[in-house]
């Protein structure tokens, strides 16, 4: 599973599965999206994509797929943040540009995220 990023129409589809409480259709994401959504075969089509890029796992039921995350937002956002950091050629000015962009109550949280996680996993300082 590589977790390939989304395109857009992919993001909408994720979004319905992620808002689902149980692995959900093809007709039920249809269902979900809004009334000029996408139709049923394209629905299809981008879960099946969603699927073969590792985003959902799938599991058939009779005649009928039933689709569920195969990692959660927060997870996908972490990955978002490491590939943004990994495709850059200076990743110690984007991370200060990231928290240069944070509110003061998100910078606190962090700085007790990395102080929590060091005292779990001691890592080399660069």
């Amino acid at each position: 599973m590589d977790h390939r990023g989304l395109g857009p129409l992919e993001s909408t589809v994720m979004n319905a599965v992620w808002d689902a409480d149980a692995p959900v259709t093809v007709r039920a994401v249809t269902q979900a999206l809004e009334k000029n959504g996408p139709a049923y075969t394209t629905v299809a089509t981008v879960l099946d994509n969603l699927h073969g890029k590792g985003w959902v796992e799938r599991e058939r039921r009779g005649l009928v797929w039933f689709y569920r995350p195969s990692l959660d937002r927060s997870e996908r956002a972490a990955r978002l943040m490491g590939e943004a950091l990994a495709h850059s050629d200076l990743p110690k000015v984007t991370l200060l540009r990231f928290v240069d962009t944070m509110s003061p109550e998100d910078r606190d949280r962090l700085r007790r995220l990395v102080e929590e996680a060091a005292q779990r996993a001691p890592f080399d300082e660069d």
